[in-house]
């Protein structure tokens, strides 16, 4: 098996990288700049669908691991060359469009399998399994929460964390989609240690685009999030840091990111050694019960990634390992297998909590792996 991981020069995909070539699959890295790391590597852009459907053409996935604004370019270059296509996320209006490519990817007999990350990814998975074990529920709440043991990071890509401070976020009521402010709604949130307490805010996210019609009968979806320093993320972006229109000639957000990368904020070095702890909750309520599954995702220092990296980047590594398969656009929930997806994230470090309980008894509460 050959795969090519598109943007496999970053932040998180680094991990992507390493976990397929640990499993001694085929890799090949396309991007703009070339790895710091030993691989093959192809120089590509995707604004030149082209040259990265040349690139990726004998391969049998590509993973797409660029900045979510790319993620129908990359779509076309896999039509354009036959692959089978796997991401990492694009949020809820990038999802809306790509799944309008389904019946091009059915047409040539391709899965594009979106969001395949760790939030999406591994909570889409999660709640497929809360859908087979419970069935439907009234309401699905997604909950992700970090903390950093050290120093705080920027350990993934700026303009999607501002993108996510500053754009409405959907929730599903009641058969509809509503659009509220970003952070308009928040929740404490008991994690898993190291993680522990969180406060949670509403953002926009992609699940919300998928999980009403993949599990019909849903009344309510949400999804909030919090963690280190995401409170002075909403307010830089409050401030207009989050703006990509220029001010005096210069764009805030770049700015922002220049600043960021002068002051070393932005991944770490290769001294560093990252101790940030992440957890994702998927939580299925019934009228008399509530089941959830808890994910705790931990950082990997020798590999110099933190959990927020490792949790995006294993997943489609494991996905294309597991061989899935399917025609079309499809969500995590509709093509990957759950028992055996958890079973390969227990081997990598990641810990999977099932909580099962009617309202008037005690938590029944255990390792699913």
């Amino acid at each position: 098996m050959k795969v090519a991981v598109i943007g496999g020069a970053g932040m998180v995909s680094k991990a992507t990288v390493f976990d397929l070539m640990n499993a001694g699959v085929d890799t090949l890295v396309v991007d703009l700049r070339k790895p710091s790391f030993d691989v093959n590597y192809i120089k590509g852009d995707l604004n030149n669908i082209d040259e990265v459907a040349s690139a990726i053409r004998n391969c049998d996935y590509a993973i797409n691991a660029a900045q979510y604004y790319l993620n129908l370019n990359a779509m076309q270059a896999c039509l354009k060359a036959g692959v089978n296509y796997i991401d990492l996320g694009g949020l809820f209006w990038m999802t809306n469009q790509q799944l309008k490519l389904n019946e091009q990817f059915e047409k040539a007999g391709l899965l594009a399998l979106i969001g395949m990350g760790a939030e999406p990814g591994i909570t889409n998975v999660a709640a497929a399994y809360l859908h087979k074990k419970f069935g439907t529920p009234e309401k699905i709440k997604i909950r992700n929460g970090w903390r950093s043991l050290g120093k705080n990071k920027i350990n993934w890509s700026l303009d999607t964390q501002l993108d996510e401070m500053t754009m409405e976020a959907p929730v599903f009521e009641d058969g509809k989609f509503v659009y509220k402010p970003p952070f308009s709604l928040s929740e404490e949130c008991e994690f898993s240690a190291p993680v522990g307490k969180i406060k949670t805010y509403l953002t926009i996210h992609s699940e919300i685009a998928t999980f009403p019609t993949s599990f019909s009968g849903v009344k309510y979806v949400d999804w909030m999030e919090g963690g280190d320093g995401i409170e002075t993320m909403y307010s830089l972006a409050q401030l207009g840091f989050g703006d990509k229109e220029e001010v005096l000639g210069v764009s805030p957000r770049r700015y922002l990111y220049e600043l960021l990368k002068k002051k070393g904020l932005l991944g770490y070095s290769t001294t560093e050694k990252p101790d940030e702890w992440e957890a994702a909750k998927v939580v299925f309520h019934f009228s008399n019960k509530q089941a959830e599954i808890e994910v705790v995702i931990p950082p990997n220092p020798e590999l110099g990634v933190d959990a927020t990296q490792y949790g995006a980047g294993v997943p489609p590594s494991v996905a294309v390992q597991l061989g899935v398969k399917g025609k079309g656009v499809l969500p995590p929930e509709k093509v990957v297998p759950p028992e055996r997806f958890f079973d390969e994230l227990s081997k990598r470090g990641f810990k999977i909590i099932l909580r099962a309980f009617s309202y008037w008894e005690d938590v029944t509460k255990k390792s699913l792996f």
